[in-house]
């Protein structure tokens, strides 16, 4: 079983579907809150959306679709100029060693992002064809179910001014069965202690609305710095969070070591880092209670179970970024992930944006269900994406 073709396209269409079109929209901590905001949103300072989508062909004649991020459309060139050429022959069943190759070949231009986005969608690809020419869903080829419940949490509660609107929405997340509502937080360190009094209204008015049986997750999306993060740890253990996401940058790996034995709220963390490599130094520092590694950036379906695997050493649990089939394969084969999280918007929400990619698990009363489908499951959605109406 052969790799006879790899080809990539760039869409220029968000892979968040309605969940980018709130978020977009969302004044709240982010890398940049530092500077003076030059817009309302995230978006004055954001990429343009835009995905990869790659298209792997067996010798058998079997397609398998993989995709990622890709914003400018760089991890489409460097899957086309590249990539492409060294995957051609390769034994399709041989993933780990097809990595490999891609990893050391694209090194001196990569390692992280925009390569490593580019072999994520290449890999996932791959898994997807090799499932669908055995006849099996990609979980089944990665191990196996794991057995155990797997629960959807439900991402996002965003900040608004109006704490009555805070709760219809955190509400209605409950309502649809969600065990798990997590909550992005309202302010940072521009704010001031106003930003920390503000923070602790909001938290309080979700955890009063949610009760105490249902997981609260929050997220600071890399917004906060060591001393405004300090700060609101010490206030935040009567909320009894699940864990805090990313209250620094990536890359500031000993703040968040500092910050988990600062108190007793969990440190999440990973959803902006790549390869196992990376995921080592987390573990190696004790920098988070959580790994939080996204199958379309980490390196694809073969690079995220080295990185539950080494967790599961650690004792360190996995809840990766972002829903899609992909994803879900993943967790369903690996023992120390039983979390997924599910990008949703609130029931009542006005506007919708159809999927980019068409036969996606359904999450119903908090639940992914199981994929049946062999591969991954997924087909381009045509209507959506005309330019890859041929590979739909």
């Amino acid at each position: 079983m052969e790799i006879t073709r790899v080809e990539a396209r760039h869409v220029r269409r968000s892979m968040w579907g309605d969940f980018w079109q709130q978020q977009s929209r969302v004044n709240a901590p982010n890398p940049m809150s530092r500077y003076p905001r030059r817009g309302d949103s995230w978006t004055w300072y954001m990429w343009p959306q835009g995905v990869v989508v790659v298209r792997v062909t067996l010798s058998d004649g079997t397609t398998g679709i993989g995709y990622s991020e890709d914003g400018i459309g760089v991890a489409a060139t460097i899957v086309n100029e590249h990539m492409a050429r060294l995957c051609l022959g390769a034994d399709a069943m041989a993933t780990e060693g097809l990595w490999d190759q891609l990893y050391r070949a694209s090194m001196v231009y990569g390692r992280k992002g925009a390569a490593i986005e580019a072999i994520s969608a290449i890999d996932i690809a791959v898994w997807d064809a090799v499932g669908k020419s055995l006849g099996v869903p990609v979980y089944r080829l990665l191990g196996g179910h794991h057995g155990k419940p797997v629960r959807a949490y439900a991402s996002k509660v965003h900040p608004d001014p109006d704490l009555g609107e805070v709760r219809r929405m955190a509400a209605d997340y409950r309502d649809r069965g969600f065990s798990g509502v997590k909550l992005n937080w309202a302010y940072g360190p521009a704010d001031g202690r106003a930003g920390i009094l503000g923070n602790l209204r909001f938290v309080e008015a979700i955890r009063d609305e949610l009760g105490d049986d249902v997981d609260l997750m929050s997220d600071a999306y890399m917004g906060w710095d060591r001393p405004f993060a300090t700060e609101m740890i010490r206030h935040l253990g009567r909320f009894d969070l699940r864990w805090l996401e990313e209250p620094l940058i990536p890359d500031d790996v000993a703040g968040h070591a500092l910050l988990r034995s600062a108190g007793d709220v969990p440190i999440a963390t990973g959803e902006h880092e790549f390869t196992r490599f990376g995921f080592q130094q987390l573990l190696d520092s004790g920098a988070a209670d959580v790994l939080q590694p996204d199958v379309h950036r980490v390196g694809g379906l073969t690079e995220f179970r080295r990185v539950a695997q080494m967790a599961s050493g650690h004792e360190v649990e996995i809840v990766p970024h972002v829903y899609s089939a992909a994803t879900l394969h993943g967790v369903l084969s690996q023992p120390n992930c039983t979390w997924i999280e599910y990008l949703t918007v609130p029931s009542y929400w006005e506007s919708r944006v159809e999927p980019l990619f068409l036969g996606e698990p359904r999450v119903v009363d908090g639940a992914p269900e199981l994929p049946t489908e062999p591969g991954i499951g997924l087909r381009p959605n045509a209507d959506v994406a005309p330019e890859l109406a041929d590979w739909a």
